[in-house]
């Protein structure tokens, strides 16, 4: 791991790089975004963008939420596991069944629905922002999560950004949509069963150089 954080952040600047160590495990290098000066006026100053995001992925880790664990981390960037592909990327592949679409999507509306039931908001759940691995989801890109009690504003406001990113994913986005808010609905029936679980993986201390 800490060969392959090396190498990558020596390689010229990507803000984010798909990485594999000597033993093929896969994680995601991200590092603190690069612009011009005169657009910190519309978009902030990049670094305290960069660690409020690291935070916010701390925060939802250790409150036993749906994401990726941090495999390491240092000045400027921050490595973690990779948790599969994007919704956007798995509705748009020709290679994945409709059925395992449909799956994946169900299952984001579970995980949103169990970020909710404990009061909390992601703040842009979109395709893109949550993962498929075959097995769960998770959220990732936490820049506008706050780690307050989310009321019913803020969670109908991921709801709906959840639904409208399902429509955007052309002729089946009405059944995605469908998938998500029924899966979310009845998990919020089941609220008892949808508070906080475990973590699969066990979170270990990142590397921190």
């Amino acid at each position: 791991m800490h060969i392959a954080v090396e190498k990558r952040l020596r390689s010229p600047y990507r803000r984010v790089t798909l990485c594999q160590t000597r033993r093929g495990g896969r994680f995601w290098l991200k590092r603190v975004e690069r612009f011009a000066p005169h657009l910190w006026l519309v978009k902030g100053r990049p670094e305290k963008a960069f660690d409020r995001d690291r935070r916010s992925h701390r925060f939802l880790w250790n409150y036993g939420m749906p994401v990726p664990r941090i495999v390491a981390e240092g000045l400027g960037f921050i490595a973690i596991e990779d948790a599969g592909a994007s919704l956007t990327k798995l509705c748009q592949s020709t290679s994945v069944t409709m059925a395992e679409k449909l799956r994946a999507c169900r299952a984001a509306g579970r995980a949103l629905a169990r970020l909710h039931a404990v009061d909390l908001a992601h703040g842009r759940p979109a395709f893109r922002d949550m993962c498929w691995d075959g097995r769960q989801i998770r959220f990732i890109d936490f820049e506008y999560f706050v780690p307050v009690k989310a009321g019913r504003l803020r969670k109908a406001r991921d709801v709906g950004i959840a639904i409208l990113s399902a429509l955007s994913q052309g002729a089946s986005g009405p059944r995605y949509a469908h998938c998500i808010l029924s899966a979310y609905r009845l998990a919020n029936e089941r609220q008892p069963q949808v508070l906080p679980e475990p973590c699969p993986v066990r979170n270990r201390q990142p590397h921190i150089w």
